[in-house]
């Protein structure tokens, strides 16, 4: 561990200590989050859960950091569970994203979520949080702990930051109250059973979860977006035989290009940009200029809620889609849920 990652480690574990935890009185706080940055699936995991848990909490919240977001400092809801009150712009494209796909759940956005809590609770009557990218933030008691840990590439290099990716070392999966490898679909059964077996002795955990992500299809751009919209699905089978241009600007574009490959294209051709890029005007005519009108191309869900702003010049593109996906528990998944709700009943 070099001079760096030390500080980094040492003013991390200094937080974590310093912290003093508030409780939302009668609410719940599931926190999912993760060791490194980026590339985990947590949007998609946010979104399983708060359907996972409607039932039994139907007034639910998120709270977001709003990474890369530029909004007003007055604002904070990116939607009241209806409307869209902020552009991906303002609020950063993971919120955004949550509260297209969320309807009738409030998003906020903002650094103090301790502050943001406290106004959705007032205002909606929440009795759930979901605490969006939340293991690494200690102000806000929270009653369940959720880790997602990408099985492609789990601990980076091994090393903190800014060296490494990891966030914190991996003892401290033993804060965890549940740990769920993901993309465990597009790793050997050996080397994912190897994996999980680590991951168990790293975690002191009874049980380490499976993921995918599954593909639920393609949807073709420009479509309209807001909280409850169900796009018009297409099947993968387009992508068939095909050379496909894999745009994305996500943690792990590999994965991405992957996912691709397993639905059938013959070529994944990668246009990649480094995680939560801010596609400028120079970026579009670089694209425009390499890629043909008729060639497939397909993004990301969070890349398009970026790219939607260019969409005068992208509509040259004929055969332009994002790959619509989910997060799927591939084991066990009434023991995930009989689990975290005992959490938060507890």
């Amino acid at each position: 561990m070099d001079v760096l990652e030390k500080l980094y480690s040492a003013g991390n574990r200094m937080h974590r200590i310093l912290a003093r935890r508030q409780r939302i009185e009668g609410a719940r706080v599931l926190s999912i989050g993760n060791l490194t940055t980026g590339g985990t699936g947590k949007t998609p995991a946010v979104i399983y859960f708060s359907r996972l848990l409607r039932p039994e909490f139907p007034r639910q919240a998120v709270l977001s950091r709003g990474y890369g977001g530029k909004r007003q400092r007055d604002r904070f809801l990116v939607s009241d569970g209806q409307t869209l009150m902020m552009e991906s712009t303002e609020s950063g494209d993971e919120p955004y994203l949550l509260a297209a796909n969320l309807p009738g759940v409030p998003v906020a956005v903002g650094s103090n979520r301790l502050r943001n809590a406290q106004r959705l609770k007032e205002q909606f009557g929440t009795e759930l949080f979901l605490l969006d990218d939340g293991f690494q933030h200690y102000r806000l008691f929270r009653d369940a702990d959720v880790v997602l840990i990408d099985a492609t590439n789990p601990f980076g290099s091994g090393h903190l930051l800014p060296r490494g990716i990891l966030r914190e070392p991996p003892e401290n999966l033993k804060r965890a109250d549940c740990v769920i490898l993901t993309k465990c679909d597009l790793l050997p059964s050996a080397e994912l059973e190897e994996l999980r077996e680590r991951v168990q002795k790293l975690s002191d955990l009874s049980h380490i979860f499976l993921s995918r992500h599954a593909i639920r299809g393609l949807v073709r751009i420009p479509h309209d977006y807001f909280p409850g919209h169900k796009p018009d699905l297409q099947s993968t089978e387009l992508l068939r035989h095909e050379s496909v241009w894999a745009l994305s600007a996500i943690g792990n574009s590999r994965a991405f290009e992957a996912m691709l490959q397993r639905a059938g294209a013959a070529q994944v051709r990668s246009l990649s940009f480094r995680d939560h890029h801010d596609f400028s005007e120079r970026d579009v005519g670089m694209l425009l200029d390499q890629v043909k009108p008729y060639d497939i191309v397909v993004t990301t869900e969070k890349d398009y809620t970026r790219l939607r702003r260019h969409l005068d010049k992208l509509h040259k593109w004929r055969q332009f889609y994002y790959l619509k996906i989910e997060i799927e528990i591939l084991d066990n998944e009434i023991l995930l849920k009989e689990g975290i709700k005992a959490k938060l009943m507890a």
